[in-house]
Parts: structure tokens; C-alpha cells; sequence
């Protein structure tokens, strides 16, 4: 049976569109007809794009919830990379599968919009959003909105005032508690090509400081909720196997791997990212605390017990 959470990012752009929101044209395809003809029928139905300052190549993306999916690399031009890059991901055989195949921004930045009952906020890089999206970067400008806006970190030099209008204009069309993934193009368009809902903070709860000794780290509230449990910090994949059931997990930066493991611990912990990065996104998707704190896996060892405050954004050692 084939859940219909499988088709969440197909979901999404159906939204976008029907919301009247600006995004990259694209096609969707069954896997199974995922022939050399068919792709390039349909690639060349919706065009390659070589658009200077705006769309520029074709990226293929699969249809799973959250970023399970995955994706292929952006700007694909050449036919032939295209139409390999649409037979491997139709070989991983998941009953059901879809491909979105969609224009790619030239982007002079992207970010994520997530917009609650009363506030908005945005987080943006300049260039494509992999290095945000997957935590990979430190150089993250962050902006608040209630009213007005306001900025939450030293950044400089990404969007302007005409920019952040854009985007509140926007952010008006879409109900409370959206995630909304966007690129502005060099020549100042607008796009917005990926939309979940997101459960916010609408149960924001009190933390209990007994038994807790003293805040080791201090860092930026990804996700919330409060975890406790046993620290096992994870440089790689294989350590991640390491994981077991209620353990507080520590790391640079959330890959695909913490999916093998997001059910079994207690919080997370990462070195590097925002609230719009995997970890934060696979974290309050399954509901587990999340902290994003820089150097966090230096600073916390193998066997500490910890309370992570996803709400606070603080680690306490027990």
C-alpha cells in the first residue's frame, strides 16, 4: 500500500501552484515509465532553461516525504547526464515511485520561510540551498518577522529591504505553520519550489531544572521539546550504528544516515545548521529535540548524561 506521505513533495508544488506562488516549471513521471524517450520527451516539453541571471538547467528530484527522497546534483544541461541521472534514481524499485523533474534557479541566494501563527522567519545563504538544507554551512543570515523585521545575527550583505517585502508578500498567500523552500534568481525573481507544514511551537513547555547541575552549551533552538539521556557522539556513518534506544545523538551535521536512527534517540545535537536544515526538519518531523551548537562534538563526550531544551536552545549536563 502506498502511503500518501510518499508523495509529500509532489503534494507541495500541487499547493504552491494552487496558492498562486511564483515556482520552477516541472513535470512528475511514474518511475516504471522512465524510459530514455520518455525523459527526454518531457525535458525537452518543458524546456532546458539557459537563462542568464534567472533558471538555469534541470535538477530530478524523487518524490519522498521530508528529504528521504533525496536528490540528484542541480543544473543538469546535457540530455544524456540527464536522462542517467532519471534511470538511477528509477532503479531504487520503491513501489510507486515518482520523479519531479523541475527548472533549477540561477540563484543569487536561497532559504527556507517558516511562517507561524504570529511570526515568520526566515534563514538564507547565498547561492544554492544544499549547504543550508543539509547544515553544511556557518554563514547563515537569519531574520525575524512580528510586526516588522528584525535581524537575529551578524550576516550581513544577503537580502535587502525590497527582498524581505517579496517574501512577506508571500508569505500572506500560505496558512500558518508552512515551511516554504525558495530561491531569488540574479535578476530578483522569486521561486518557491518545496512546501510542508511544520508543527511549530504550539505547545510551548516549562523545563524542570531539578537535577540539572549546570548549561555546558548554549546553542539555537532547532526543534522543540526536552530529551535526556546518555551522549554518543558520531563522526561518521559507523558510528551512528553505535545509537541505541533513548541516547542523546551528537554530530557535525545531519546525513542520511540519522533517518536509521531518528527512532530510537532522545534529542539531537549538531555542530553546524539552522532551523531550516535537515537535522531541524527530520527532527520535528518525528518529534525529537533538536539543538543546533557549534563545536558541540568537541565539547561533549561518550557517556555524559544530558538534558538537550529544544525549546531553550541549551544542553545541561545531570
Amino acid at each position: 500500500m502506498i502511503s500518501l506521505m510518499q508523495y509529500r513533495k509532489i503534494q507541495g508544488l500541487e499547493k504552491i501552484r494552487e496558492w498562486g506562488l511564483p515556482y520552477p516549471p516541472y513535470a512528475v513521471i511514474d518511475a516504471e515509465q522512465a524510459t530514455p524517450a520518455r525523459i527526454e520527451s518531457i525535458v525537452r516539453a518543458i524546456g532546458i532553461p539557459d537563462i542568464e541571471g534567472d533558471r538555469v538547467g534541470i535538477v530530478i528530484r524523487t518524490d519522498g516525504a521530508g528529504r528521504v527522497g533525496g536528490r540528484s546534483d542541480l543544473h543538469l544541461m546535457d540530455m544524456k547526464e540527464i536522462i542517467n541521472w532519471a534511470l538511477r534514481l528509477r532503479e531504487r524499485n520503491r513501489p510507486g515511485l515518482k520523479l519531479i523533474i523541475q527548472h533549477v534557479v540561477d540563484a543569487k541566494c536561497s532559504g527556507v520561510l517558516l511562517k507561524g501563527s504570529e511570526d515568520l522567519s526566515v534563514e538564507v545563504v547565498h547561492g544554492d540551498a544544499p549547504s543550508l538544507l543539509e547544515g553544511r554551512t556557518r554563514d547563515i543570515e537569519r531574520w525575524a518577522y512580528m510586526g516588522s523585521w528584525r535581524k537575529e545575527n551578524e550576516i550581513e550583505g544577503i537580502l535587502n529591504e525590497g527582498d524581505l517585502a517579496l517574501l512577506l508578500e508571500y508569505s500572506r498567500l500560505v496558512p500558518d505553520y508552512s515551511y516554504l523552500e525558495w530561491s531569488l534568481s540574479k535578476i530578483g525573481k522569486l521561486y518557491f519550489y518545496e512546501y510542508m507544514e511544520w508543527s511549530g511551537d504550539r505547545e510551548r513547555k516549562a523545563t524542570s531544572g531539578e537535577s540539572i547541575r549546570k548549561t555546558i552549551i548554549h546553542g539555537l533552538s532547532a526543534s522543540p521539546g526536552v530529551g535526556t539521556g546518555t551522549v554518543r557522539v558520531a563522526l561518521d556513518s559507523w558510528a551512528i550504528n553505535r545509537v541505541r534506544e533513548g541516547d542523546v545523538l551528537v554530530i557535525r551535521y545531519a546525513d542520511r544516515h540519522v533517518m536509521h536512527v531518528i527512532n530510537r534517540i532522545s534529542a539531537l545535537v549538531c555542530d553546524v545548521g539552522g532551523r531550516t536544515s535537515h537535522a531541524s526538519i527530520i527532527a520535528r518531523e518525528y518529534g525529537v529535540p533538536c539543538v543546533i551548537s557549534e563545536r558541540a562534538t568537541k565539547r561533549l563526550r561518550d557517556g555524559m548524561k544530558v538534558v538537550v531544551d529544544g525549546y531553550n536552545g541549551t544542553i545541561s549536563v545531570l
